[in-house]
């Protein structure tokens, strides 16, 4: 499962590589893991997809102000 992982965000990203920004990026990886939290059920699924629920604006401030 881990591999098929990795092969649909490898997929993302070379269909991106031409026109995409940071943040088309971002989302894409996002929409990426939220896909992958489908394989679980109740509050796994839950649990797995709060961690990939924060905006781009959110990350971009984050990083800005990590040492």
């Amino acid at each position: 499962m881990k591999n098929l992982f990795y092969f649909v965000l490898l997929i993302n990203l070379v269909g991106l590589q031409a026109s995409c920004t940071t943040k088309g990026v971002y989302e894409a990886l996002q929409d990426n893991h939220q896909n992958y939290c489908q394989q679980y059920r109740g509050q796994q699924q839950d649990d797995c997809q709060s961690t990939y629920r924060q905006s781009y604006e959110e990350y971009q401030h984050q990083w800005e102000i990590s040492p």
